[in-house]
């Protein structure tokens, strides 16, 4: 059996009030838009999740893209599901940020088929990559910020 390589890499400073908030060090999530554009190409499913008390969030996602997925809570967080389509990716591509400044989702998996392909996680500062090959890796330290820490495993 072939070992995968995957690839854990999360931003390790923040904006003044950081730990609370988790906004980016640089001000601007430009590293996740390239991140997302690039993997949401990837992948034809997705999952969203919120925080049950962001209601201000969960709205618009219901009333912005109503109909085009599933919705589940579990464990005080409210889940979005489905299959990707053109609006869900213009969504995220261009209502991301709240008007803190900051990410408005907690996570987001991506996937095709049955295979997880990537997680924005935490607010944009954690990601994961199962099974990344060299063109992602490249892309990846490419667009990544400076601060960010790459763990790489088998």
């Amino acid at each position: 059996m072939e070992l995968k390589t995957q690839l854990q890499f999360e931003l390790t400073e923040f904006a003044e009030d950081g730990e609370s908030e988790r906004i980016p060090a640089t001000g601007n999530y430009e590293y996740w838009l390239l991140l997302m554009e690039y993997f949401l190409a990837k992948s034809d499913a997705f999952e969203i999740y919120c925080f049950d008390d962001e209601t201000k969030t969960i709205e618009e996602l219901t009333s912005g893209l109503p109909g085009l997925f599933d919705i589940k809570g579990k464990q005080g967080m409210t889940i979005f599901s489905g299959l990707l389509t053109l609006d869900i990716a213009e969504f995220l591509m261009t209502r991301h940020v709240s008007r803190k400044k900051k990410l408005k989702w907690f996570s987001i998996f991506l996937s095709r088929g049955e295979r997880h392909i990537f997680s924005s996680e935490h607010w944009g500062t954690e990601f994961f990559v199962p099974d990344i090959t060299t063109e992602d890796l490249l892309f990846i330290k490419h667009v990544a910020p400076d601060d960010v820490i790459f763990n790489q495993y088998e």
